[in-house]
């Protein structure tokens, strides 16, 4: 016997049982209706701007009403077209039905006037025009630095309301 073809042999047996083409997909498995990529997203209302969404990937899930996306970047814009916060993540979920976005992963959301907004998660409640979440939060500006527990804010941040824990100093004045 030729050792070396059995072992030539036995080296490709090897390789091959280890090389699975990932591209793929098995029987059963939920495929999407379209994978995009250099996505980008306009939501607008009465003819005014509210946000672009920039995504590297989106996957379009139209049964289920969602667009998953990977880096997904989100400008908001204000009555006058101009920009006054931007949200980064990891990925996101457009939800179809209402335009609800979803932020997951490193959400960071920095405003024209230099706030920037830390948490795990974050939700654009589309209908209310608001950011919400259930999540730790850490605000940093000019004027200070506050952490708590979840987070009610218009997308320029201006009105604030963490909803517990709330730690940290700054140089705003609450009302009574």
């Amino acid at each position: 016997m030729d050792w070396k073809r059995v072992l030539v042999a036995a080296y490709f047996i090897l390789v091959i049982s280890q090389c699975k083409d990932a591209s793929i997909p098995s029987p059963g498995e939920n495929l999407p209706d379209q994978v995009v990529y250099g996505f980008v997203l306009h939501e607008s209302a009465s003819g005014k701007r509210l946000y672009t969404l920039n995504a590297a990937e989106a996957v379009v899930r139209e049964p289920e009403g969602r667009i998953d996306v990977k880096s997904p970047i989100v400008t908001f814009y204000d009555e006058g077209g101009g920009v006054y916060s931007t949200l980064r993540a990891e990925l996101g979920v457009i939800l179809t039905r209402n335009e609800d976005l979803i932020a997951r992963g490193n959400v960071v959301v920095q405003t024209a006037e230099s706030t920037r907004l830390y948490t795990d998660s974050l939700v654009w409640n589309n209908t209310r025009k608001v950011v919400l979440t259930d999540a730790g939060v850490t605000i940093e500006s000019p004027k200070g630095r506050i952490v708590g527990q979840g987070l009610i804010a218009d997308a320029a941040l201006n009105k604030i309301e963490i909803v517990s824990e709330v730690r940290g100093s700054s140089s705003y004045e609450f009302a009574p």
